[in-house]
């Protein structure tokens, strides 16, 4: 059994002959709406962001990666002890 998604409808009416009255009571009654749907890609604008947020991301970004960087070189010594051979 596989899934199927329903991606889109054609659907055609037969052109009947109906008065104005009929036309007015139809249409309050056929004609769709949703008022809550909220379609993609509308979202409203994000605020930019404040000089100080700024900031304080770039500073603690950067203090993260020099972290890792020196973490990552003491990791890198002690390898290098540890494969050293040793004769003795």
């Amino acid at each position: 059994a596989d899934n199927h998604d329903i991606i889109s409808l054609k659907l055609y009416q037969l052109t009947v002959e109906r008065t104005p009255e009929e036309e007015k009571r139809d249409r309050e009654v056929f004609l769709p709406v949703v008022d809550n749907l909220k379609l993609p890609g509308m979202e409203a604008p994000l605020e930019p962001m404040s000089g100080l947020a700024l900031f304080l991301i770039v500073f603690f970004s950067l203090v993260a990666i020099v972290f890792a960087i020196v973490i990552g070189i003491i990791v890198y010594n002690k390898w290098q002890e540890q494969s050293r051979k040793h004769f003795y």
